[in-house]
């Protein structure tokens, strides 16, 4: 289940599964990377202050990249399956 926040308005509204758009996810992703990034440069400076939710934020961002590649994956084809293997197995080698 996803969850859409109105900024403006404070609304939350669910979106069903059938519906969840993968702009709407990879938009979502692109937030919590954006407060990510902020909180960590904001942590550079007062870490005591700003690591704790800098952390929680990062929590968010892997979140919303799991549920982009579950949407993803769920829209493969075999030949998008096997690209996805390789690009796996490539960033588990530069891991190593």
């Amino acid at each position: 289940m996803l969850l859409h926040i109105n900024k403006n308005s404070s609304m939350v509204q669910r979106i069903e599964e059938d519906s969840n758009d993968i702009a709407i996810i990879a938009a979502r992703l692109s937030n919590e990377l954006g407060g990510w990034a902020q909180y960590k440069e904001l942590a550079a400076n007062n870490a005591a202050r700003y690591e704790t939710i800098m952390v929680q934020r990062f929590q968010h961002t892997l979140v919303a990249l799991n549920d982009l590649v579950v949407a993803m994956r769920t829209r493969m084809t075999e030949k998008e399956e096997g690209q996805w293997q390789n690009f796996c197995s490539s960033v588990i080698a530069k891991e190593a």
